[in-house]
């Protein structure tokens, strides 16, 4: 999904009939003013906001990469540049491995290695998209979450505090485990 969508999403929930008007959003050949230009900075701001929460806290991105330690260490840059979290380390052979996470490297009695790990959602742009979650994650939820960090931002703390309802609330039904429950077998008493 599109940035844009989102962030006219945002614009409708919030009333900003004014943005939802200006150039970026009509696709017409005006130039945006210094205030519309500021206002969709900060949505931005407040989408990507929003965007890394999601990928830290609810939803993570998980990565899996073939290694190889030195002296057995690793340096964590050598993983990923948008490394958030490591989440296990197996042996070629499929077995855990024990790790120990230092400053700038990581510890391990292995020389190659498989690493499993969650990254930072990448950052949106104006003209960007919002790649990570599309399957998982209606647009509408961005904007809620986007509308709540305006809302706080700008001082509107019973609006921020319906906005992050909405948001939490969408997140959790979200981001819950869905799957079939399994009934036990009949018996006879």
């Amino acid at each position: 999904m599109s940035t844009k969508q989102i962030l006219k999403l945002v614009a409708t929930f919030l009333g900003k009939e004014e943005l939802l008007e200006c150039s970026y959003f009509t696709e017409s050949e005006d130039t945006l003013t210094d205030e519309q230009t500021k206002e969709l900075d900060i949505l931005l701001r407040c989408l990507n906001l929003v965007v890394s929460e999601i990928s830290t806290e609810y939803l993570p991105i998980y990565h899996e990469k073939e290694v190889t330690f030195s002296d057995g260490k690793l340096l964590l840059s050598e993983i990923d540049k948008d490394l958030f979290q490591i989440c296990s380390l197996k042996d070629q052979f499929g077995n855990n491995v024990k790790f120990r996470i230092f400053d700038s490297h990581i510890k391990a009695n292995v020389t190659n290695a498989t690493v499993v790990y969650t990254v930072f959602a990448s950052t949106c742009t104006l003209d960007g998209n919002v790649d990570e979650f599309c399957v998982k994650i209606p647009d509408r939820v961005f904007a809620y979450g986007t509308a709540m960090e305006y809302s706080f931002i700008s001082s509107l703390f019973d609006d921020a505090q319906i906005w992050e309802s909405r948001y939490k609330n969408s997140l959790l039904s979200i981001s819950s485990k869905k799957h079939n429950v399994v009934m036990p077998k009949r018996r006879w008493l």
